[in-house]
């Protein structure tokens, strides 16, 4: 197809540039730097839809970093591990202080100053978002035998219900305490309620699975609306909008899910006609063809890129979408620029005087593939508590016993000390128990710590070619790509 095609035109999107196109800076200086001399840069994760948030690095000079990008309205977003919640609205200017001696220690100036202030006080004093009721499969070790936690998915829900409600009002003590802004109370509000709500979807997707019972009644969408505004954005409205679609699709038989799959624009219009929430049908949206970038599946992005390009118009979810399509295509084109920038991620660029420590975790990929010369290398990043990696285990040893005497290495990654499988030992899959140094050098690179089972595809060059969760042993694409490269 032409490439002009894929050009995302200011027609298809909302509003003025002059309503999103207006940047917030962060700036930030360090003192006490000589605890940790070996930090040499500083992050932000701006949240989107998957695991792999949007990040931004700079390079901290003479104790001081910066960070310049368009929020497009008042939304959360992270500084790990210094800063968990950042609140930043488009123009603002934030100066933040570090501390390495005291890293609890954080001083604000600038505008928008006040509201990370307040905003870090909501989240230390008035509200933790890990206190939701937990939903247990089993309580196994029940002297009677298995049994339930909760009796019946409505136990569960009016637990969740209570605890939202015990949230608000904690979140009405801090208003009346702190006075903090209106749009700071917007944010506020919003994270408790999309966490209440991605709670309960999750729980309940759990429960109908495991018991059989319908659960239907117990989440309408609707209920969920009124927080898909674009006045402002709480990050875990991203989280939200996914489960929805979960929650969607998990009400369809077999056959009309495997009907979406190869057909788009049929998804586009059962998503639009769930919901009459403008925001919220264009994030349904967007989660699906951001699936299709997570998964490198750009042919089928550019295959259906018409109805996305009419249907996503709100300018955070097409420019970021847009960003992500840019960086995945030029990743397809040509593998080796983005494969040589994580495997050598721990050493200086040319002309940099910057010593940087050795990755434990890097060194151990890169002896995996130097050894591995002239084999595709296929590396599987779980753990043995992990039931996803548990799941596919049968797959990967059908595979590695279906390319026995081919050129291609098996290899786990796992992240605890379980024991091995002797069968998988047999059959020649190799696996590597990380160390902490291991794994925490992997984590920034690969997003570990967002998601696991976690796949790498390594060809006979050395260059890694795909990446991801959607690389699983029991997809047969997985092996469609395999094949290609050890045809090369």
């Amino acid at each position: 197809m032409n490439e002009s095609a894929f050009v995302f035109g200011t027609e298809y999107i909302d509003g003025d540039a002059a309503d999103y196109s207006r940047p917030a800076v962060i700036t930030g200086h360090i003192s006490h730097r000589e605890v940790y001399p070996n930090t040499t840069v500083i992050n932000i994760e701006i949240p989107f839809y998957d695991r792999v948030s949007e990040k931004q690095t700079s390079a901290i000079y003479e104790d001081a970093f910066a960070f310049s990008f368009v929020p497009y309205a008042p939304r959360t977003i992270s500084m790990p591990p210094y800063i968990d919640h950042l609140v930043v609205c488009p123009g603002d200017s934030i100066h933040v202080e570090l501390d390495f001696a005291d890293l609890a220690k954080v001083v604000y100036s600038g505008k928008g100053a006040e509201n990370n202030e307040k905003y870090n006080d909501f989240h230390m004093g008035y509200y933790l978002p890990q206190d939701w009721p937990g939903f247990s499969r089993m309580d196994l070790d029940a002297p009677d035998g298995p049994k339930r936690e909760f009796a019946h998915a409505d136990v569960f829900a009016t637990a969740a219900k209570e605890k939202m409600e015990h949230h608000l009002a904690r979140l009405d003590d801090f208003i009346a305490e702190k006075q903090p802004s209106p749009e700071l109370i917007a944010l506020c509000r919003k994270e408790i309620e999309a966490d209440y709500y991605s709670a309960l979807i999750q729980a309940m997707l759990s429960y109908q699975t495991l018991q059989g019972e319908d659960v239907s009644d117990c989440f309408k969408i609707q209920d969920a609306e009124p927080l898909f505004h674009a006045d402002c954005l709480s990050s875990n409205l991203f989280e939200l909008s996914s489960n929805i679609c979960y929650w969607l699709l998990h009400g369809l038989d077999k056959e009309e899910v495997l009907q979406f799959v190869n057909d788009y624009p049929a998804l586009v219009d059962f998503l639009k006609k769930s919901t009459k929430n403008e925001l919220l049908q264009q994030m349904l949206i967007s989660h699906f063809y951001n699936q299709l970038l997570e998964a490198n599946d750009v042919t089928t992005f550019e295959e259906y890129f018409d109805s996305f390009n009419e249907n996503v118009t709100y300018p955070l979810l097409k420019l970021s979408i847009r960003d992500r399509y840019v960086l995945k295509k030029a990743y397809q084109e040509n593998p080796k620029t983005l494969s040589d920038a994580i495997l050598k991620a721990d050493q200086p660029r040319d002309g940099q005087a910057i010593v940087l420590k050795e990755n434990e975790g890097l060194k151990l990929l890169r002896s995996i593939i130097a050894k591995e010369e002239g084999k595709v290398v296929y590396i599987t990043i779980g753990a043995t508590w992990c039931p996803g990696v548990m799941h596919e285990i049968s797959f990967q040893k059908s595979m590695s016993a279906g390319y026995h005497g081919k050129p291609l290495r098996i290899v786990n990654f796992y992240m605890d000390d379980g024991s091995d499988d002797p069968e998988s030992a047999l059959l020649g899959i190799e696996t590597f128990h990380l160390t902490d140094a291991q794994r925490s050098g992997l984590d920034p690179i690969l997003h570990l710590g967002r998601g696991i089972p976690f796949y790498i595809l390594i060809d006979k060059e050395g260059v890694i070619v795909d990446f991801g969760e959607h690389l699983r042993p029991s997809v047969p694409e997985t092996k469609e790509k395999i094949d290609e490269h050890i045809e090369e």
